[in-house]
């Protein structure tokens, strides 16, 4: 069965394959590409990364009372974004090799 979630920012419904992982850590936004990190989650389409700064989507998907730090996920987004591709309907993102 495939798990359907939806979009944090603009709330449409996909297969989780199609989504970023997000955990909120220490007051930061924290992306989970690989989806084990532990805590509350959210998913974003890493397309709608602008509109869920505009609508607070972070805050309140993470019921916070401040609002949270994205620059982990700004940095993750900027360098992955370009190595996206799509493989089998699946979000996979290259990782930078060290």
């Amino acid at each position: 069965m495939v798990q359907m979630r939806s979009c944090i920012a603009c709330r449409n419904r996909e297969s989780s394959k199609g989504l970023l992982h997000l955990v909120a850590i220490d007051g930061q936004v924290t992306p989970d590409p690989d989806r084990e990190l532990h805590g509350r989650g959210a998913w974003l389409h890493p397309r709608c990364f602008e509109l869920a700064t505009q609508r607070h989507s972070f805050t309140r998907a993470f019921k916070s009372r401040e609002e949270l730090g994205t620059i982990d996920l700004e940095d993750f987004l900027k360098r992955s974004l370009t190595n996206e591709r799509y493989t089998n309907n699946r979000l996979t993102i290259d990782r930078e090799q060290k």
